[in-house]
């Protein structure tokens, strides 16, 4: 072999070598970043599509008619092509009785057992995260310990004299025909529709509990909303209670929402 062939396979062997530490460099530095930023914009759109759900469930609640709304969810992103990257698969379920109010007065107590819609991200790069619809109100709580109420449920609160009057509304989520759960990284859908209605007044309450897996955002909501009561967090639930010299009285809307996840509707509601 003359030196020009050995030129030259020693600038191949060089430019191979070359474009390695380039490859691994991206794959190493860039890649990740990529992949976070990736999954950040994931989690936004699925913000975005869990509030559409929330409108929907509010149609349904001042409408109180027997239609079906449809809302896609984007369950997760995929790997990157030509590198060695990671897909972010999530889950979406409805989970019955996973949310409770319950209110005490003279009388006894009034319980309510209601279900919730729960997202999670299995990110591989970006923090995960759990989207929850519960009660009307949407949580997001984070793997860091971080849980936040992006937007609260329906509540109002109206103080007179010594009087707290609450009126509340609990929304009920009931999964229909099995098909309550689903996971993977392609666009799925949540399909609901109004089911009933119902009322309840109960006068001097002494405490009304909420139970929830996510009391810390609901602690600081109601703190924030609510006058003249006392309000403690539990591990499991929040608890609110009316000053000494005051009396609390709930007016309680009850509203129960069909919901199915997946392409097309299954059954005649």
């Amino acid at each position: 072999m003359n030196r020009y062939g050995v030129v030259g396979v020693i600038e191949a062997v060089l430019l191979i070598g070359l474009f390695a530490v380039i490859l691994a460099t991206l794959q190493v530095t860039y890649i990740p970043e990529l992949m976070k930023s990736r999954e950040a914009e994931h989690m936004d759109t699925v913000m975005n599509q869990f509030f559409q759900l929330k409108m929907a469930v509010d149609m349904h609640t001042v409408s109180r008619s027997n239609f079906s709304i449809t809302v896609p969810l984007t369950l997760g992103s995929r790997e990157l092509p030509y590198f060695v990257t990671t897909r972010a698969i999530g889950s979406v379920s409805i989970i019955e009785n996973a949310f409770e109010i319950s209110i005490q007065n003279a009388t006894g107590y009034t319980n309510l057992s209601l279900g919730i819609i729960k997202y999670e991200a299995k990110n591989a790069y970006y923090v995960p995260q759990t989207y929850i619809f519960e009660n009307g109100a949407i949580v997001l709580s984070q793997d860091d310990g971080t849980d936040s109420l992006l937007s609260p449920p329906t509540i109002n609160v109206n103080s007179v004299a010594n009087l707290i009057n609450v009126n509340l509304l609990a929304v009920n989520i009931t999964g229909y025909a099995n098909r309550t759960s689903e996971s993977g990284v392609d666009t799925t859908y949540i399909r609901t529709n109004y089911s009933s209605y119902s009322s309840i007044d109960i006068s001097d309450v002494s405490n009304l509990t909420i139970f929830t897996s996510y009391p810390e955002p609901w602690f600081r909501f109601l703190n924030y909303t609510m006058d003249n009561v006392v309000i403690t967090e539990y591990a499991d639930r929040v608890q609110i209670g009316p000053k000494a010299g005051y009396q609390m009285n709930i007016h309680l809307d009850i509203v129960n929402i069909y919901a199915q996840i997946g392409r097309g509707w299954i059954g005649n509601i």
